[in-house]
């Protein structure tokens, strides 16, 4: 699932932005969890997703961390958002 919103975020699914950046669905969650990244769901329902572009940002800022397993945390948010109607999920 791809959904880009009218504020310009590319949101993938956590699988979707596993395979982009070329690491397994819980490495992304780690990221949330780590606090590195956001998520967003739409509506507050439906799967959790991420932006591409922000993921992108945080591992150029964090890379080094972001790789490293052994910090752990809970600081991940999830943010609702509002998809216009009509809008393809």
């Amino acid at each position: 699932m791809s959904i880009d919103t009218a504020d310009g975020k590319r949101l993938r699914t956590t699988a979707d932005t596993a395979r982009h950046f070329m690491v397994h669905p819980a490495t992304v969650e780690n990221w949330l969890s780590r606090g590195f990244i956001r998520a967003f769901r739409v509506d507050g329902a439906g799967p959790i997703l991420f932006d591409i572009d922000e993921v992108d940002r945080a591992f150029k800022v964090h890379a080094p961390k972001m790789r490293d397993g052994r910090r752990r945390g809970a600081r991940g948010r999830v943010v609702a958002i509002v998809v216009p109607e009509g809008s393809e999920l």
